[in-house]
């Protein structure tokens, strides 16, 4: 009798463990092989990845509109400092006389004339075109003054004006005809009637500058 109950109760026993080792089983493979867990995982990842992706293109984008809006900025502060520039450029030209004005108009000419001179071929038809430049530069500046004059000198002022021009011009032929009377029949007697007349036309556009402008 005693042998039967032992033989039972170990047959019980046996039952039980396999019983719990199937059950343990069963959880360990549901745990692995559900289907629709592990699509849920993947599915939860790859949707966190590309929210990821996002953030970050986000932030790139966000961050290179930054470099753009400095240069923009950079760019409108040169361009406000260069019309202030400007503007500053226009009040003191506004603010200039006209006899300060051309005598710098006149130093500018001078300094054209040394250029051009400098930049002829050294042959005489060369030089005489060059020369031929420079007068015309200084007959205009000349033309340009007389016309300031007419407006600020007064009647009486301009007639006394005219004479003493009419006089200059018979001045100004003769000392050219005198300089180039050296070189008469030569091919430098052209040369120098023409820079004759520019220096001396010169020298008359500073005297009415100095002498008569406001």
């Amino acid at each position: 009798m005693k042998e039967l109950i032992a033989t039972l109760a170990l047959i019980m026993f046996l039952v039980g463990c396999s019983n719990e080792t199937n059950l343990d089983k069963s959880v360990f493979e549901n745990k692995d092989s559900d289907p629709e867990t592990a699509d849920v995982k993947v599915e939860n990842s790859s949707e966190s990845l590309t929210n990821s992706q996002e953030e970050q293109n986000n932030d790139v984008k966000e961050s290179s509109r930054f470099p753009e809006s400095d240069n923009q900025e950079q760019k409108d502060s040169q361009k406000e400092s260069e019309s202030n520039t400007d503007d500053k450029n226009v009040y003191k030209d506004n603010n200039k006389g006209d006899k300060e004005k051309y005598i710098e108009k006149l130093n500018d000419i001078e300094k054209e004339a040394t250029e051009i001179r400098k930049s002829d071929d050294d042959t005489t038809l060369g030089m005489i075109k060059s020369e031929e430049e420079i007068l015309s530069k200084w007959d205009q500046a000349l033309n340009e003054i007389y016309q300031v004059l007419e407006k600020q000198l007064s009647k009486s002022e301009m007639e006394q004006l005219r004479v003493e021009q009419r006089k200059w011009i018979e001045y100004r032929d003769k000392t050219a005809r005198e300089a180039a009377k050296n070189y008469k029949g030569g091919t430098m007697e052209s040369l120098e009637y023409i820079a004759s007349k520019a220096g001396t036309t010169k020298e008359r556009s500073y005297e009415l500058v100095e002498s008569n402008m406001k």
